[in-house]
């Protein structure tokens, strides 16, 4: 014979002392409504390259326009750099290429959020709109968390992948919250608490796409000087995933902030019971 439930009592109770993101058990919750899913980021893929379909036209010209400035800037960095010691170089050039690449990463998440809001709301603006609008509050966060991502990779790498997993819903904050800089990397943290292997699983298949792309954009344009095959073949690379990323960040973002909602409405019941 298979044990009978446990009291409505002691359900709720394992119910409270559950792990955050453990999915919930029904026999814990005998006559109380469970969230609706327990993985909320399954499929969450397909749904991006869905979405990602659907906006290609408006968010690949963006990406396109961030992603050469970037690349220009690049070239003057190189140009720089190039009057010092090789090492000294080095140094030199590759946190300012990180930095000019994430400060083009978040423009094209805000812009992305900004249009997969417009679709789900009806609410329009403009490309240009909403650039204007939220460039105070993004370069803000971009000043607090490029640096930060930077230093945890470089001294330890364990660190700024933990950093680029918890943050990584910032931008969508800011721009679907209206939330501060500073705010939003709270927010962030606090919506991906319980599903970072899952935030931290999508990102790293989204790069080894990137990682894939640059590859054959490589062999593509290895007829190009040296010099050129990189930068003309990872900013080909970024110009078409990184809309791809941006969206998959937006709709992890509804996702985890749906997860949310469900979870207080079942604690709020079981607190009522």
């Amino acid at each position: 014979m298979h044990p009978s439930p446990p009291p409505a009592a002691a359900a709720r109770r394992r119910y409270r002392r559950r792990r955050p993101g453990q999915p919930v058990s029904p026999e814990w919750l005998t006559g109380v409504p469970q969230p609706p899913v327990t993985n909320p980021l399954s499929g969450v893929l397909g749904e991006t390259w869905q979405q990602y379909r659907r906006h290609a036209a408006r968010l690949i010209p963006v990406a396109a326009g961030g992603y050469l400035v970037v690349s220009v800037a690049i070239w003057l960095v190189y140009a720089v750099a190039s009057g010092f010691d090789g090492r000294v170089a080095l140094l030199l050039a590759l946190p300012a290429i990180w930095l000019l690449t994430k400060l083009a990463t978040f423009i094209v998440q805000a812009v992305t959020a900004s249009v997969v809001t417009e679709a789900r709301t009806g609410a329009v603006m403009p490309v240009s709109q909403a650039v204007r609008t939220y460039l105070g509050e993004i370069t803000t966060a971009w000043l607090v968390v490029t640096p930060a991502l930077l230093a945890g990779l470089a001294l330890l790498v364990i660190p700024g992948l933990y950093l680029i997993t918890v943050w990584a819903v910032c931008v969508p904050v800011i721009v679907i919250e209206r939330a501060g800089p500073l705010a939003s990397l709270r927010r962030s943290r606090q919506l991906i608490r319980g599903h970072g292997d899952r935030v931290f699983g999508r990102l790293l298949m989204i790069a080894l796409i990137n990682s894939a792309l640059f590859d054959v954009f490589r062999l593509a344009f290895s007829w190009l000087p040296t010099a050129w095959q990189g930068v003309v073949s990872i900013t080909a690379a970024n110009i078409l995933v990184g809309p791809f990323a941006a969206v998959a960040v937006t709709l992890m973002y509804y996702r985890l902030a749906a997860a949310e909602q469900a979870e207080v409405a079942v604690t709020s019941m079981i607190a009522k019971g």
